[in-house]
């Protein structure tokens, strides 16, 4: 061996090892860096696939209405009164494709209505059902009686405080600053918890199932 290779071979030796757990908070960091970038994108994406194969239809009152931008939801914890975590947070909504519905008042026809569409557009997707869940927010636990409840299976019925309920009913509303007022709606969240959608309680069951069907073939998400 050269004296320059035992120079650099002595070098090697002294490179001191990385740790494993540094490694992986860099990885960790590298991903969070990129997904700030790519998450947009990939919405972005969605929104223009949606009204392209929509015939430019999306955003008027024979389909749903995009929210635009999307608005991202932030912290809030609610009781899920029939949930097996007990508990209903950001976490909960992230990772599925959410249909929200917040009723004002008692459960009445439209809130019915909402109800029994929110049920069986997800059974009408089919193989896609296990994406999406369905959500209720209610003003107290007795605003559905325990045999509306029982007719929908997997409907997760949350509440709270009037607090606790401000958490996310105020950032729902605040979604729709500049837009039309639309009592009853059903809102759409995405798996990275943006509010992105929202369906007028008279709109047809099959043109709220069209556009869930198009988000759903075009996205990996969720």
């Amino acid at each position: 061996m050269t004296d320059n290779q035992q120079a650099l071979h002595a070098g090697n030796s002294a490179l001191p090892e990385i740790d494993p757990a540094d490694r992986r908070r860099s990885r960790i960091k590298l991903v969070s860096i990129f997904a700030i970038f790519a998450i947009p994108l990939i919405l972005a994406s969605i929104y223009l696939h949606l009204v392209r194969s929509s015939d430019g239809t999306v955003g008027d009152t024979s389909r749903g209405q995009l929210i635009q931008p999307a608005v991202p939801l932030t912290d809030f914890t609610l009781a899920a009164t029939n949930f097996a975590e007990g508990e209903f947070n950001l976490d909960t909504v992230r990772g599925l494709w959410s249909m929200l519905y917040v009723p004002k008042g008692d459960c009445l026809e439209a809130c019915e209505q909402n109800l029994y569409h929110m049920r069986q557009v997800r059974l009408a997707l089919n193989h896609r059902m296990d994406r999406v869940q369905r959500i209720v927010l209610v003003e107290s636990s007795t605003q559905l009686d325990a045999k509306l409840v029982g007719e929908h299976p997997g409907l997760i019925v949350v509440t709270g405080s009037e607090e606790e309920q401000a958490q996310l009913s105020s950032q729902v509303d605040a979604a729709q600053q500049g837009m039309e007022s639309l009592e009853d709606a059903i809102y759409l969240i995405d798996p990275f918890g943006n509010i992105m959608l929202r369906f007028p309680h008279n709109l047809a069951p099959k043109s709220m199932l069209k556009d869930i069907k198009h988000l759903l073939k075009v996205s990996r998400i969720g």
